[in-house]
């Protein structure tokens, strides 16, 4: 429904400008329609965006937890060994940070 004024009648003005006023008007409701859809669109692409980055950070996690879990009980108590596996955690984590950074605009 269009949020414009209703037409004024015929016996008003002449037909040229009830043509150009009507032309307006679908101009207008075009450009609004337009600017819904641009809108629509920059939101999904947002959702889109946010729903990977949230999958994509769950799963550099579980990696680096995985690498953790497996490694530690390895270390057998050795301060040296854990600090070795702590190393590689933190390396392997700023490897996904900044691919992470890269992807998505970090």
């Amino acid at each position: 429904m269009s949020q414009l004024p209703v037409p004024i009648s015929s016996d008003d003005r002449p037909s040229h400008q009830l043509a150009r006023a009507a032309e307006a008007q679908a101009r207008t409701e075009l450009a609004i329609f337009e600017h819904s859809l641009r809108a629509r669109f920059e939101a999904e692409c947002e959702r889109i965006d946010a729903e990977a980055l949230s999958d994509v950070i769950k799963c550099a996690l579980a990696e680096e937890f995985s690498v953790l879990d497996e490694w530690l009980p390895k270390c057998g108590g050795s301060a040296a060994k854990a600090e070795l596996v702590a190393r590689m955690v933190a390396m392997q984590s700023e490897i996904n940070n900044r691919r992470i950074s890269r992807r998505f605009g970090g």
